[in-house]
C-alpha cells in the first residue's frame, strides 16, 4: 500500500505548480511598494457643443432610469445638474433640435417626480386628473347660464361652448370658486399691463387669462417642472425669449418682462401651428408633444387629440380650462364671483448706478422696502445687482429718489472702474482685492473663468472703496476718472408731465399704448381661431416721470460691499449629495458646485464640502432686517426651515440657535423667533 502512494507523491512533485509565485517578503524597515488604487476618472467639463449635448443626454438618461426605479432623489439631483449645465448655454445651442428634444424630456421627467408632502404640486389650477363632464339637465342648465352671462360680449380668442368647457365653468364657480376669487383679485392689478403688451405684440388680449391656469397671477409661483413666475417659464425657454437669471435677478419673476416673453412665445407657437388651441396646448406640453400627437392621429384638431391617449390629462384639460377662465374672468360678477380689486401695477423708474441696499433706496424714495420688493420682484437679494440697474419706484417718487442720489444722501456711490488683469493674477485674488464676489465679477463682464486672462480689462462696479488698499484704489482711479455730478433743477414733480412707465420698460417721452377692457358688441358664442385685431382700449391717466437720469454719486456703509467672507465647511454624511446639501443650507446649487468641483463628480461620506459665506450682500443685511422683518414667523403647511430662512434673509443656523432647534424639523403652527432674545 505504501509503494503506490509514494509513486503518486513523486509524480505530483514533478508537475510544475500553476499558482502564481509568492511575492518576496520585504526586509524589515523597507516598505514594499503596493499597487495604488485607481481613483474614478472624473468627467471633464464639456468644452465643445457636441460634448455639452452628450453630457445633457447622459444626465437625462440617468434621470429617466432613476425615475423608473423610483429613486426620485437621484432623479431630482440629475435634473438639478441639467439646470447647472445649461445655465450658460447660448441661445443658438438651446435652439438646436436635438437640444430641444432633450429639454422637452427634462420637462416631462420633472412632472413625474412626486411633490413633497403637504405641498401643492402645481402653482396654478392645472388638473392632473381626468375631469368628468356634465351631462343631461346639468349640462343644459350650465349652457343657459353661460349664454345669459355672455349675451353682450365678444371675444378675440375662440370659445367653444361644449361639455368640457361648460364643466370647467361650473367648477370655477362652485368647488374652485375660492381659487378664482383670489386669482382674479390679483389679476385686477396686472390685467391693464398684460392687455397692453399683448396688443403691442398682436395676439388676442383674452389670452391674459392664461395666467389664471398657469400661476393664479403669482410672480413667486414655482412648479414641479422647475417653471417659475406668473407665466411659468422653464429656465431654457425663458432664456430663449430674453429672460435672464443670475445670483441677483430672476427675470422670470418680473411681471412686465415675463409678460413680454410670454406674448412672443405664444405668437411664435401660433405661427408654427396655425391654430390657437394647438398654440396654447404647445405652451403647456411643448411643441414636440403636440406634433407627435398630430402625426400619430393624422389630425390637427385639438378635440380629436383630447379624446386620444397621445396627450396627458393636464394638456387635455388645458384648453377647456382657458376657455372657462376667459368666460368667468370677463364677467366675474355675473357668475357670483366677488372680487377685491387691487390698484394697477404702475411705477416710475430710476437708474441706480451701483449696488445699493433696498433699505437705503426705500428711504431715498420715501417709501418702504416691501413696496420696492413688490415693484421689483425679480430681485433675489435685498439690494440691487452690481453695476447700473433700473429700479422701479412708486409713481411720483422717481424724481425724489434721483435728486437724493445726486445730492449724495445715500452715501458715496462711485461709478464703474476698469481693472487690467496682470500676469500672476487669479480670479479669487483679484476679487478679494476689489472686495467683490468672483461670480459677480465674471457676470458683470459677461465672461467665464477660463476667459480671465492677463491683459483683459474688467469693469469693476464698486459701491465705495473702503475695503480696497491704497495701491488698488490708485490703479483704478488712474484708469478712469470719476465723472462730475449733473445739476438737477429744483422743479416740483407735478410740473413735469410725462407718461407712466407701467406697462413696459420704454424710454421717457414715448407714450404707452393704452390698454383696457374689450368693447361690448353682439354676442358671439364661438369665434373662429386666429388673431383678431386688438379692440380699442381705454386710455389711462398719465403720471409724471422724472428728468433724465443723473450720473451716479454716492454710497453709505449700508450699500458698500465688504470683502467676501471665507466659505464655511461641513462634512458630508451617508447619502448626501451636493443638491441635497444646497437645499438643506439654502444656498444655490451652482455656487456649491463651483466651490466643490471634485465633490460634484463624486461625494463620499466624510468629504469636506465648502459652503458659501453669508447668504446676503455684506453691509445691506442688518438695515434690511431691521426695517422689513417681523419678530415672529408662524410655520405654515409645506414650509421648511430653509425656505423660512430664505424668506426672511436669515441663515438656518441662526434660526436653530434662536429657537433652540437641534435639527431642521418644524411643525405647522410653530412660532419661530426671527431675532435673538
Amino acid at each position: 500500500m505504501a509503494w503506490p502512494l509514494l509513486t503518486v507523491l513523486l509524480a505530483w512533485g514533478a508537475v510544475p505548480a500553476q499558482t502564481p509565485p509568492t511575492p518576496p517578503v520585504a526586509p524589515p524597515g523597507v516598505q514594499r511598494p503596493t499597487a495604488k488604487a485607481q481613483p474614478p476618472v472624473p468627467s471633464d467639463v464639456p468644452q465643445t457643443d457636441e460634448a455639452r449635448v452628450a453630457r445633457l443626454k447622459a444626465l437625462v438618461e440617468e434621470a429617466a432610469q432613476a425615475i423608473e426605479s423610483e429613486d426620485f432623489r437621484t432623479a431630482s439631483d440629475r435634473l438639478d445638474a441639467v439646470d447647472v449645465l445649461t445655465s450658460d448655454w447660448s441661445t443658438t445651442l438651446l435652439r438646436k433640435p436635438e437640444v430641444q428634444v432633450l429639454l422637452q424630456r427634462v420637462q416631462d421627467l420633472s412632472t413625474q417626480i412626486p411633490a413633497p408632502a403637504g405641498l401643492e404640486p402645481e402653482p396654478g389650477i392645472k388638473a392632473q386628473e381626468e375631469v368628468v363632464s356634465l351631462t343631461g339637465e346639468d349640462l343644459r342648465a350650465e349652457l343657459e347660464r353661460v349664454r345669459l352671462a355672455e349675451r353682450d360680449t365678444s371675444y378675440d380668442f375662440p370659445i367653444d361652448l361644449n361639455d368640457k368647457v361648460l364643466t370647467w365653468v361650473n367648477l370655477f364657480t362652485t368647488t374652485k370658486k375660492g381659487f378664482m376669487e383670489n386669482a382674479l383679485g390679483r389679476a385686477s392689478m396686472y390685467l391693464p399691463m398684460i392687455r397692453q403688451v399683448f396688443a403691442e405684440e398682436g395676439i388676442p388680449q383674452d389670452l391674459a387669462y392664461l395666467a389664471v391656469i398657469e400661476s393664479g397671477f403669482r410672480n413667486e409661483a414655482k412648479s414641479r417642472a422647475r417653471a417659475v413666475g406668473m407665466w411659468q417659464f422653464i429656465r431654457s425657454t425663458g432664456r430663449l425669449y430674453g429672460l435672464s437669471y443670475n445670483r441677483w435677478i430672476e427675470e422670470r419673476r418680473d411681471p412686465v418682462k415675463a409678460t413680454r416673453a410670454a406674448a412672443r412665445y405664444l405668437k411664435r407657437l401660433y405661427e408654427e401651428t396655425g391654430d390657437w388651441y394647438l398654440a396654447v396646448s404647445s405652451y403647456n406640453a411643448g411643441p414636440l408633444s403636440l406634433e407627435r400627437a398630430a402625426q400619430n392621429l393624422g389630425t390637427r384638431n385639438f378635440w380629436d387629440m383630447a379624446r386620444s391617449r397621445w396627450l396627458r390629462n393636464e394638456t387635455k384639460n388645458y384648453v377647456p380650462e382657458l376657455c372657462a377662465a376667459i368666460l368667468v374672468g370677463r364677467h366675474p360678477d355675473r357668475y357670483g364671483i366677488q372680487l377685491d380689486a387691487l390698484p394697477p401695477f404702475a411705477y416710475e423708474t430710476v437708474p441706480v448706478p451701483a449696488s445699493m441696499g433696498l433699505a437705503v433706496l426705500a428711504r431715498l424714495a420715501e417709501t418702504d422696502v416691501a413696496t420696492l420688493k413688490h415693484l421689483n420682484p425679480e430681485l433675489l437679494r435685498p439690494s440691487t445687482p452690481p453695476g447700473s440697474y433700473t429700479l422701479r419706484v412708486p409713481p411720483g417718487k422717481a424724481l425724489i429718489c434721483a435728486r437724493a442720489l445726486a445730492k449724495g444722501l445715500g452715501g458715496k456711490v462711485e461709478r464703474e472702474h476698469l481693472y487690467t488683469v496682470r500676469r500672476g493674477d487669479t480670479l479669487a485674488k483679484v476679487a478679494r482685492r476689489l472686495g467683490v464676489d468672483p461670480e459677480d465679477l465674471l457676470a458683470e463682464n459677461g465672461i467665464t473663468a477660463r476667459q480671465f486672462r492677463p491683459g483683459r480689462r474688467l469693469r469693476v462696479p464698486l459701491a465705495g472703496t473702503g475695503g480696497l488698499d491704497a495701491r488698488t484704489r490708485r490703479e483704478l482711479e488712474g484708469d478712469r476718472a470719476l465723472e462730475a455730478l449733473p445739476y438737477l433743477p429744483s422743479a416740483d414733480v407735478a410740473t413735469l408731465p410725462g407718461p407712466v412707465a407701467g406697462a413696459g420698460d420704454r424710454g421717457a417721452g414715448q407714450a404707452p399704448l393704452p390698454a383696457g377692457p374689450t368693447p361690448q358688441a353682439e354676442p358671439v358664442p364661438s369665434v373662429p381661431a386666429g388673431p383678431v385685431p386688438a379692440p380699442a382700449p381705454v386710455t389711462a391717466a398719465p403720471v409724471a416721470t422724472p428728468a433724465p437720469a443723473p450720473a451716479p454719486p454716492a454710497s453709505t456703509p449700508e450699500s458698500r460691499p465688504l470683502p467676501a467672507p471665507e466659505p464655511r465647511e461641513i462634512r458630508a454624511r451617508q447619502g448626501d449629495t451636493l443638491a441635497r446639501i444646497a437645499r438643506a443650507h439654502g444656498v444655490p446649487l451652482g455656487e456649491l458646485i463651483r466651490l466643490n468641483p471634485e465633490a460634484a463628480r463624486r461625494l463620499h461620506p466624510g468629504d469636506t464640502v465648502r459652503l458659501p459665506g453669508a447668504g446676503e450682500e455684506p453691509g445691506t443685511r442688518v438695515p434690511e432686517r431691521q426695517e422689513s422683518r417681523p419678530a415672529l414667523h408662524v410655520v405654515k403647511r409645506g414650509e421648511t426651515l430653509a425656505a423660512i430662512a430664505r424668506e426672511h434673509h436669515l441663515e438656518i443656523r441662526e434660526l436653530r440657535l434662536w429657537n433652540g432647534l437641534k435639527g431642521d424639523r418644524i411643525r405647522v403652527g410653530q412660532r419661530l423667533r426671527l431675532a435673538p432674545r
